[in-house]
């Protein structure tokens, strides 16, 4: 496979899952917020189940485990471009130290 591929291959599952993370973390905090606990006429403690397609603790694993996938994505595409990365850091310096 082409580096070109490999780059747009990884650059798109790191863009979906970035877009999946904004996605969970926009129901989680606005369609199915937190409430502060207690007693609630029999729903008991977490609310009686809110829902939207998932339920919030459903929510919250996908928007953690979409959060780990991140990491692992992010530290591949770092070990991918780290020689151009050395080296853009080296020609910065370079240039900074001749001023």
């Amino acid at each position: 496979m082409r580096k070109a591929t490999k780059n747009y291959i990884l650059n798109a599952v790191f863009g979906l899952l970035l877009l999946f993370q904004g996605i969970s973390g926009f129901i989680i905090w606005f369609a199915l917020p937190g409430g502060g606990g207690g007693y609630r006429g029999g729903a008991g403690l977490q609310g009686g189940g809110a829902m939207f397609l998932f339920t919030r603790h459903t929510w919250l694993g996908i928007h953690e485990w979409t959060a780990v996938a991140l990491v692992v994505v992010f530290a591949l595409h770092i070990a991918i471009h780290w020689r151009w990365i050395v080296y853009v850091t080296k020609l910065y310096f370079k240039q900074h130290n001749k001023a």
